[in-house]
């Protein structure tokens, strides 16, 4: 029996211990994957926080199930605020559509602002489509604000969606690309998994990506979630975390492999 929560902190390490104590087991048992992560922009001081899912593998009676896990005052006030947007998405379009046009002059003002103090050369356009607001940038400096892997991008992005929170717009979506790299980025990694698999089955070893962030993570595993032959999972803490490729056969064996000693030194003990 899977069990699994979400947990927001400041940490990975912060997230396991909560975690560790919301399931009374040790932080090794816990398995997790990184759902988001914001990091700052470009220095300016923003809080760095992580969002976790957290899961263990259990036959026995979950321990704590109807307790809530301990959240900070913050937690609980972000938590609210998605809750009732969930409870009133489907009326999102026709009672909050004035919000959506707010939304995207309060992020048109601000970027404005933002790229003058930056003193860049770029291009933007700001529209709204259903409940999200969309920036798209371009221009002769655009490229300073994609930066390694889309690390600047995705630092800009989360820091745009901090400020329509703070402003009362946790309720909006909000997506930021630059150059359309998003789509390129998503076409390569499409590409890449799909080659690194071939490999895999060809010459029986696994393959570690490089680490990647969440959004990219995602994308190798859902590419290749059907393929027959071949398992995918993450390793490594954040921001090393990174995507295994493996063969399904390989993983079995390996994971025996790892519990037969165990086996062995409780029967001797025993």
């Amino acid at each position: 029996m899977r069990r699994s929560v979400e947990v927001s902190g400041k940490t990975v390490e912060e997230v396991l211990e909560r975690a560790s104590r919301y399931f009374d087991v040790p932080k090794e048992n816990l398995s997790y994957e990184v759902l988001s992560e914001n990091r700052g922009f470009l220095g300016i001081l923003v809080p760095r926080t992580v969002r976790v899912r957290v899961w263990v593998e259990s036959t026995d009676n979950p321990i704590g199930e109807s307790a809530p896990i301990p959240v900070t005052k913050k937690e609980q006030t972000n938590n609210k605020v998605d809750e009732n947007s969930n409870k009133n998405s489907e009326y999102m379009d026709e009672e909050n559509y004035q919000d959506l046009e707010k939304a995207r002059e309060k992020i048109r003002d601000f970027f404005e602002n933002l790229i003058k103090k930056m003193n860049i050369n770029i291009e933007y356009h700001v529209r709204e489509n259903g409940k999200k607001v969309f920036l798209e940038i371009d221009g002769v400096d655009a490229g300073l604000l994609i930066g390694k892997h889309g690390e600047t991008l995705e630092a800009l992005e989360s820091f745009l969606k901090i400020f329509l929170v703070k402003n009362g717009y946790a309720h909006i979506g909000l997506e930021v690309d630059v150059s359309g790299y998003k789509k390129r980025r998503e076409e390569t990694l499409t590409k890449l998994a799909c080659k690194m698999a071939t490999k895999v089955v060809q010459g029986r070893r696994r393959f570690k990506f490089e680490p990647m962030n969440a959004r990219e993570r995602r994308i190798i595993h859902t590419t290749l979630k059907d393929h027959p032959k071949i398992i995918t999972y993450s390793i490594g803490e954040e921001p090393e975390r990174r995507v295994v490729v493996d063969l399904k056969s390989e993983k079995r064996r390996d994971s025996n492999q790892r519990k037969r000693p165990t086996t062995k030194k409780k029967a001797k003990n025993e």
